[in-house]
This record gives C-alpha cells, sequence and structure tokens, in this order.
C-alpha cells in the first residue's frame, strides 16, 4: 500500500487509528466536567466540515513542512500504539497540526467533538470526553495524548472484534 493512501485510510479509521499504550487513554470517567468542558470547542463557533474540504494528503504534506515526520515514524506509531520516543515534540507538534487541519482540534487547542464524530474519528461523543483527561501538558503533547487515547479505544475494540471472529 502507498504510503500517503495508508495514511489516508488510518485517518479515516481512527485518524490514523494509531497508538495504544497500557499508559494510554484511562478508560474510565472521573466527571470532571469542568475540566472537559474547557477543553471542548463550542459547536456553533466550530462547524463540521466534510471531507470534501480538504485533503489528507494535503495535510500531511503541508504540516510534514513545519513538523518533519517519517512515514516509518507513523507506521511505528500505527504498529506499537505510539511514537518511538515520547519526548520527541516535533511529531506531537504534528499531529496537533493534522487534527488542527482536520478540524478536530481548534485553533485555540479545544476539540471539536462533532466534527471528530462528522469524520468517523470516534463513534460517540463517550469516547472524546473521557479522552479529554488525557489531554496535558503543552499544546502539542495535549493532542497527541488525546490521539493516543482515541486510537487505543479502536485498537482495543479491533482486538474485541477479531477475537469474537474467532
Amino acid at each position: 500500500m502507498k504510503p500517503l493512501t495508508k495514511l489516508s485510510l488510518l485517518f479515516l479509521i481512527g485518524l490514523m487509528a494509531l497508538l495504544g499504550s497500557s499508559t494510554g487513554c484511562s478508560m474510565t470517567n472521573n466527571d470532571d466536567a469542568d475540566q472537559r468542558d474547557a477543553l471542548l470547542a463550542d459547536p456553533s463557533a466550530a462547524p463540521a466540515r466534510s471531507m470534501k474540504d480538504y485533503s489528507v494528503e494535503d495535510i500531511y504534506v503541508e504540516c510534514n513542512k513545519t513538523f518533519a515526520i517519517s512515514m516509518d515514524y507513523l507506521n511505528e506509531l500505527n504498529d506499537t500504539g505510539s511514537f518511538p520516543d515520547e519526548t520527541d515534540k516535533t511529531p506531537m507538534c504534528f499531529i496537533r497540526c493534522f487534527l488542527q487541519k482536520g478540524g478536530i482540534v481548534t485553533e485555540d487547542d479545544k476539540v471539536n467533538k462533532e466534527q471528530a464524530i462528522a469524520l468517523g474519528w470516534v463513534k460517540n461523543g463517550e469516547t472524546i470526553d473521557d479522552c479529554l483527561q488525557d489531554m496535558t501538558g503543552n499544546p502539542c503533547e495535549r493532542a497527541y495524548f488525546l490521539m493516543r487515547c482515541v486510537s487505543t479505544r479502536h485498537l482495543v475494540e479491533g482486538r474485541s472484534k477479531d477475537s469474537k471472529k474467532r
């Protein structure tokens, strides 16, 4: 599969359906509503975009100009559930750029839950609500930890479906 085609597929199945370490997403909801609300975009202020509004490949190229990341690095993320080096901020900032260009994270670093659902990045808002508590650190780290949490859920759900097929 071509690298950018693979990137497109990954974006649609979990915005790269990546990530998932055992220290990733908290699967419990501590119900810190104020913290969650502070991280969510106002849906009326951030209308959802359709997939026709941008190209995943164009977003990759544009973000990669500022935050250079190799496809190998993204493949590692896809295969293992995390970046090989979680202290390197450049790939985390690439993720932030990518999520912003896709409309999932706003320019002021809030999560557009409706866009995440509209793109099929999450099945429902509960995933976003639960993952908001993982958004700590600087803006790039918050975007990465959000992605890691959401992707952990995708990986866990995928494994669950695979085990049911057997």
